[in-house]
């Protein structure tokens, strides 16, 4: 079975490679894609759409089985500033079928919200502000904001557990139109 990455970032690759082991062994394929979306998608659906992107491309890159896809993005929440970063994870195979899932969020730094106000993103912020290089490659600004308790990878990992669902219990996830 090949599955294909829709990125080479070894965080998101690793985080699929041990999601996957819930289906099977598998070919794990890293492709470097474009999401389509901005470098800091904000809101659910372009969020989504980056992730969504990111799978097909990959899969159709790699001819693979099937392809992940996985976007990090700002989307409106019920928190003081209004938003949480989300990890989305898109499954698509080569029947069509798409699992979608979604990892814990969290609420950005309050202080680099006006820095997001204006569409810089927040591995960039993070990277500057706390001296951090390749932040997102590495323990991720989760990783920094919870002192290592909480990674990227396991953020990552948890969002495409989600999305394999329909894979996994097909019966109930019918293909739709």
């Amino acid at each position: 079975m090949k599955v294909a990455v829709g990125s080479t970032n070894p965080v998101k690759v690793e985080a699929v490679r041990r999601a996957w082991r819930l289906i099977g062994d598998a070919e794990i394929i890293p492709v470097e894609v474009e999401s389509g979306v901005s470098r800091q998608p904000r809101g659910m659906e372009e969020t989504y759409r980056g992730a969504l992107n990111r799978a097909v491309k990959a899969r159709e890159a790699a001819a693979a089985d099937y392809g992940v896809g996985i976007e990090a993005g700002l989307v409106e929440a019920p928190t003081p500033t209004g938003w949480a970063d989300v990890q989305v994870a898109v499954v698509v195979d080569s029947r069509g079928v798409v699992g979608v899932g979604f990892s814990p969020a969290f609420e950005p730094p309050r202080v680099w919200l006006e820095r997001l106000s204006r569409g810089e993103a927040m591995g960039d912020i993070a990277e500057e502000t706390l001296s951090r290089s390749s932040i997102g490659r590495v323990l991720g600004v989760i990783g920094y904001l919870t002192r290592g308790m909480v990674t990227r990878q396991e953020l990552t990992y948890y969002a495409v557990i989600m999305a394999i669902i329909p894979l996994l219990e097909e019966s109930l996830y019918p293909r739709l139109g």
